[in-house]
């Protein structure tokens, strides 16, 4: 089992409780990334296979326009997998998040089994070509001899894993051959982290919380403490690797600082939380059935945001429009009003009733081996190769 994702932490954590679950039905598992993240993966016992680069570095190799989706950043990757592949470990399952597309051009030049892992809610073809990805995609499927995909199915193939609950994905039913949804476990880190006991007399806490890619918005960060001042709410924030807090003249006598928190040891004490939105913060949120307040800055915040509103877990507020005040009275709405608690609570009823982790094990090997019994893996044959796909050496 090949798990490949691009190289950030927050793509690699939800993977970790699966990939360990096959590790313990006795399968191979190998996670293939950059190395900026070599670290986070060999901290789980994970076998770590160096493949791709940052985008950053991506123009910087190659002045390719697109450092996220072009030819170089995922030209490189896909050359890295088949050298894998060819010299290190020969995968029968490739298991990819949604935003990484060298597997899929490389699993599909292996023969191997593809699963997508829903670390986001679909992204449709359509995206793809608006972000400029299918013109990479299409390049290297060239070059390296495979048919035309203008739709874009290489994407979708095989089997889609969501993460999502009922309700929060974009399309019913997805737009793919085959999906199952299955249940979000958070993982937070082995080792033991500093944990906060509930609030004594019985006092809210609210959790304040901009995750590790967007919490260096210091002004957001701002903006949550001076609404918490003065409330009857305990609060913890956490500020991420390497941030400080962002008004360290003031004392604010309700908050307790923390550089990281374990979801799965903070998040039982919260009655609230205060957030960007991010997928793991939110999915966080509702496998523990706590309301909470998005303002989202980026990514794919804006539309989880929503959906937390649109399904009653929380309140969505636009981030540049909004202020202390209008963040104050939102949190007062999900700590008052017992509709959104009562909301989340039976949201992570239907994340704990979605397929565990052992039975999504026993699906993928039972439909790789199926698989294997109808199609000749090319594994044994040369693998083509793309001229100008990757690093020299």
């Amino acid at each position: 089992m090949l798990f490949s994702v691009r190289p950030y932490r927050g793509h690699f954590n939800p993977i970790v409780p699966l990939a360990r679950a096959f590790r313990r039905a006795g399968h191979h598992v190998a996670v293939a990334t950059a190395e900026d993240i070599a670290g986070a993966v060999t901290a789980t016992g994970l076998p770590w296979l160096p493949a791709g680069i940052n985008p950053r570095d991506a123009t910087l190799v190659s002045g390719d326009e697109n450092p996220d989706y072009g030819y170089a950043a995922v030209g490189f990757k896909v050359r890295d997998i088949l050298e894998i592949a060819v010299e290190q470990f020969r995968p029968d399952v490739v298991i990819r998040e949604p935003t990484d597309l060298a597997p899929a051009i490389a699993g599909e030049i292996l023969g191997t089994f593809n699963v997508i892992f829903g670390v986001a809610y679909f992204i449709p073809a359509e995206s793809w070509r608006i972000l400029g990805a299918d013109k990479a995609i299409a390049a290297l499927r060239r070059d390296y001899g495979l048919s035309k995909d203008p739709d874009l199915e290489c994407l979708y193939r095989d089997l889609y894993l969501t993460l999502l609950p009922g309700g929060f994905e974009p399309f019913n039913p997805l737009p793919v051959a085959s999906s199952r949804r299955i249940r979000y476990v958070p993982w937070d880190g082995d080792g033991s982290a500093s944990s906060v006991s509930p609030q004594p007399g019985g006092r809210a806490r609210v959790l304040v919380t901009l995750g590790t890619v967007y919490n260096h918005d210091t002004d957001l960060f701002e903006r949550f403490l001076d609404a918490m001042e003065g409330e009857d709410v305990d609060v913890v924030c956490t500020l991420g690797e390497g941030m400080l807090p962002p008004d360290q003249g003031q004392t604010r006598a309700n908050v307790h600082f923390e550089q990281y928190l374990p979801h799965t040891s903070i998040l039982p004490t919260c009655q609230g939380m205060l957030c960007h939105g991010g997928f793991n913060t939110m999915m966080g949120a509702l496998c523990f059935g706590v309301p909470m307040v998005c303002v989202p800055l980026g990514s794919d915040q804006l539309f989880n945001a929503r959906k937390v509103d649109e399904n009653g877990a929380g309140i969505w507020l636009r981030e540049e429009e909004t202020s202390p005040e209008q963040i104050r009275e939102a949190v007062r709405r999900i700590l008052h009003d017992p509709s959104f608690a009562g909301r989340a609570r039976q949201i992570q009823d239907r994340i704990a009733r979605a397929l565990p982790l052992p039975v999504v094990v026993h699906d993928i090997q039972t439909r790789a081996r199926q698989r294997r019994t109808v199609e000749q893996s090319p594994l044994n044959q040369d693998l083509p190769s793309a001229g100008n796909s990757g690093r020299s050496s």
